[in-house]
């Protein structure tokens, strides 16, 4: 019987994490059936081996990225509805019935997702977590903290993980495999720009496990920095003011640093920034570490977008030079 939901988790040297995320999912009960497909990047840890184990449908993904691990699972995909789960994450009992319910109670959703509660194990992870559930943090918290009592569905740009109809996906040609970070806000755009509803729905939530370093968390914001100027240069509506905001901090940092008339200012700027980073860290659960993961997710992804607006404009400049040079005869 072909199942109803097809739960998809791109995976790589995921062993440590990857039996408890499963187990989760295999859990879930759905009227119609699911089934579970695990994209592996050739992990040369146990992830495939105990993904069959535990009755997973393993596919190659020979790309070893998160988007083509994506598109791998959508091709072997049999169900009418995707569940994208993450390998870090786990479910509670009803997450997928939750998601199910959305979409076939909002008319014209194409995508619904929830939020996410952090599981953390150690103190990094705990003000990473603080830090992500903070409107300072990442000015969209709304995916990273519990939601209001009777608060309901709404209208969002996007969310973490999520549910969509297969056909929509494959409609849209799944994954953009350009976006190796981001890949998520990036195809709900699409499905957006091209008319469907993508739906915050807080019955729909999970567990994530953070980084629990800050030079994970500053490899991980600079990849997604770098890969959100490949999606403003994609879509430019899709930028948003929040988003420009640790630019300007970085800009006012550079300022402050040069022999101008405007260094008092700028200086006076970051002693404003510094005292507001202390005040969410005063009354954080994270404690002081919240002030460097404040920190360096605010410098770290505004420089990873700076660093990657550069490289897409000097691409694009090398290619109208090399298109403007007439042809040499042999």
């Amino acid at each position: 019987m072909t199942p109803r939901v097809s739960v998809i988790v791109p995976a790589r040297n995921e062993a440590g994490t990857i039996e408890a995320c499963l187990q989760s999912i295999l859990a879930q009960r759905v009227e119609g059936g699911l089934e579970v497909i695990v994209a592996d990047g050739r992990s040369s840890d146990e992830t495939a081996e105990l993904a069959r184990s535990l009755g997973a449908r393993v596919v190659d993904n020979q790309e070893r990225t998160t988007p083509a691990a994506l598109n791998a699972a959508l091709a072997a995909a049999q169900g009418s509805i995707v569940v994208r789960f993450d390998a870090h994450g786990r479910m509670p009992l009803g997450y997928v019935e939750a998601s199910v319910k959305a979409l076939d109670e909002e008319p014209g959703a194409v995508g619904v997702g929830g939020w996410i509660e952090v599981e953390a194990n150690g103190p990094w992870g705990r003000a990473i977590g603080a830090v992500l559930g903070s409107r300072f943090g990442i000015g969209n918290a709304r995916s990273w903290r519990r939601p209001l009592p009777n608060q309901g569905r709404a209208d969002v740009e996007t969310f973490p993980l999520g549910s969509w109809p297969a056909q929509s996906l494959r409609a849209v040609g799944g994954w953009d495999q350009r976006f190796l970070r981001n890949q998520d806000f990036e195809l709900n755009h699409r499905l957006r720009t091209n008319g469907g509803r993508i739906i915050f729905d807080p019955a729909v939530w999970s567990f994530y496990r953070p980084r629990e370093s800050l030079s994970g968390l500053a490899r991980q914001y600079w990849d997604y920095g770098r890969f959100k100027a490949l999606t403003v240069a994609t879509a430019p509506a899709s930028l948003r003011p929040r988003q420009v905001a640790p630019v300007l901090l970085l800009a006012t940092a550079t300022t402050a640093a040069l022999p101008t008339e405007f260094a008092r200012a700028a200086r006076g700027a970051l002693v404003a920034y510094g005292l507001m980073v202390t005040a969410v860290a005063a009354t954080s659960r994270g404690g002081w570490r919240t002030v460097p993961v404040l920190v360096t997710i605010h410098g770290v992804w505004g420089a990873g977008l700076l660093a990657g607006l550069s490289n897409l404009a000097g691409r694009s400049i090398l290619s109208r030079l090399r298109s403007t040079q007439p042809d040499r005869a042999c």
